[in-house]
């Protein structure tokens, strides 16, 4: 199958994680891969995911292979048939299938893996071990949940840790002389924001975000770095004041690759972002958090997808609500 490897059948057990969403997503599912890991040391572990991801998670220590989900074009019956033969060919005995989708579901049962773990909705019935999908309801972490789905296989759960995303000294120094080209020195005391969300009903006005740079920027001794993706960068000027990097605030809207964007966030001081995958990946590198949270649904709320870990700071009130004062004596806290 075109775009995806296949892993050598080999004596030892071998177990497949699926998570197949968006980056915090797959980032919260570390702790469950983790505690497999724990639990089958000499096991293959492959992890599926988006295409996209396939660079972040390449060589985690956790994995044995880091696969891109197959494209899914046509029929989701034919996405079955097409998944079921290549997990066929891997010859797992266990699948953790983290993120419902009918077609994986369906794609485990035909592909004969005998212990099928997943949530008993969109054909859960194929599934050997399914727990009911209670997420939309917020009651736990997302972290928790992924465990939960480990728990069924009969594996001791320990108290999760944070999520882990090693960053190799090569990368911290090649991120440090970009800085450095760029006119950031190394010794700065940086700050990097995340001004934006996919889901617009979790963003935080933008010409707030637009006074806390500038707010940050006249502190002494602070350098701003100012995240994003491609899909962000014509909205940078919104936020820049302009679109040029000025002063001490550093545009790398859409310029940082994902483990650019890990070692970056390793080496800041702290990060503020709404809602979005940044927050989740700077937990993950060990760096503290601001995440903005407005909505008041449970099964957006912080209590789920908070930045797992300790020594963040959630503010969790109506958007409209939070100040940019607010937000400014909580960076402060991290200085």
């Amino acid at each position: 199958m075109a775009g995806c490897s296949t892993p050598e059948p080999l004596s030892r057990r071998q177990i497949v994680f699926v998570r197949t969403d968006r980056l915090g997503e797959t980032l919260l599912a570390l702790p469950a891969i983790h505690a497999l890991r724990q639990a089958f040391p000499d096991a293959r572990l492959t992890l599926m995911l988006h295409p996209s991801l396939q660079e972040l998670f390449a060589g985690h220590p956790d994995v044995d292979e880091v696969v891109p989900e197959p494209a899914g074009a046509g029929p989701w019956w034919r996405h079955a048939w097409r998944v079921s033969r290549l997990w066929r060919s891997w010859h797992p005995e266990i699948i953790i299938l983290a993120n419902p989708k009918k077609a994986y579901h369906l794609g485990a049962w035909l592909a004969g893996i005998p212990r099928r773990v997943g949530y008993d909705r969109k054909w859960g019935r194929l599934l050997t071990h399914r727990l009911q999908d209670r997420k939309p309801l917020g009651e736990r972490h997302e972290v928790e949940y992924n465990l939960e789905l480990i728990h069924t296989l009969g594996i001791s759960v320990p108290p999760a840790p944070a999520p882990w995303l090693p960053v190799s000294p090569q990368e911290a120094s090649s991120l440090s002389q970009r800085l450095e080209q760029l006119g950031v020195p190394v010794s700065s005391r940086l700050i990097a924001v995340h001004p934006w969300t996919s889901n617009p009903h979790k963003q935080w006005p933008v010409d707030r975000f637009r006074a806390l740079i500038q707010r940050l920027a006249q502190e002494a001794g602070l350098a701003i770095v100012v995240i994003g993706g491609r899909e962000e960068q014509a909205q940078a000027p919104e936020v820049l004041a302009g679109g040029r990097d000025t002063g001490r605030v550093l545009n790398l809207v859409g310029r940082c690759s994902l483990r650019e964007l890990a070692a970056l966030c390793q080496q800041v001081r702290v990060v503020v972002s709404n809602d979005s995958g940044p927050i989740h990946v700077a937990a993950a590198v060990g760096t503290p958090v601001v995440a903005l949270f407005g909505t008041g649904e449970a099964g957006s709320h912080p209590r789920r997808w908070g930045p797992w870990g300790e020594g963040h700071t959630v503010i969790h009130q109506p958007l409209e609500a939070i100040t940019v004062d607010e937000v400014v004596r909580a960076v402060a806290r991290y200085l």
